[in-house]
């Protein structure tokens, strides 16, 4: 993430005749990282470097007591010519089990999206989604939460749900990373986060 912020910077700060062109992308349908667990990914897909398009496919994914989901798949397209960089990137989960059934849903999708034209680049979620979520035993509406819902999980940490991050100057450079369910895992004496667990991640980025 700190390299993305950098290569943003430095290409904002070029001139229009020495900035290069680029579109990245990756998806991620879940991931686990624990001590216990190391880090374990399912379904990551990586646009390639001149564009085009590539996809991974998981028919199931479990890590005991943390995850459990199935038709898990990742996209990442991209497009690179005279007049415009984009990319998109999506993730899809579905029948969602974290931490045993604190967390459930029928399905996840995560988008991001990123534009650039040199005259102007901007990134968008548009598309994501949650079906039949349920935290805690809270229903929620389906649909994508406002960006950046925080549930606490007692005992366990807490949840953002839709997490947004958004980078980029919105003239060349432009990048989104959306993480449609991010458990952060935290120890209850000092707060410091101890793990975590994301469904449906996207990210793009875009610049000319």
């Amino acid at each position: 993430m700190l390299a993305l912020i950098a290569t943003i910077g430095v290409l904002s700060a070029l001139p229009a005749s020495a900035r290069a062109q680029s579109a990245t992308g990756h998806a991620t349908a879940a991931m686990v990282n624990t001590p216990a667990t190391g880090s374990q990914t399912f379904a990551g897909a990586t646009l390639p470097a001149a564009g085009g398009m590539t996809s991974a496919d998981a028919d199931a994914a479990t890590v005991p007591n943390l995850l459990g989901a199935d038709g898990l798949r990742s996209i990442a397209t991209g497009q690179l010519d005279d007049s415009l960089a984009s990319v998109t990137a999506s993730a899809e989960t579905g029948n969602l089990n974290v931490l045993n059934g604190l967390i459930t849903a029928k399905a996840v999708v995560a988008l991001a999206t990123s534009y650039a034209t040199g005259a102007s680049a901007t990134s968008e979620a548009n598309g994501s989604t949650l079906l039949a979520l349920v935290v805690n035993g809270v229903a929620y509406d389906d649909g994508a939460p406002t960006p950046n819902t925080r549930i606490n999980l007692p005992g366990v940490g807490y949840v953002l749900l839709n997490e947004q991050i958004a980078q980029g100057d919105g003239i060349h450079t432009s990048a989104l990373t959306v993480n449609m369910i991010h458990v952060y895992l935290t120890d209850a004496l000092t707060g410091s986060t101890t793990g975590e667990i994301i469904v449906g991640s996207a990210q793009s980025s875009a610049s000319r």
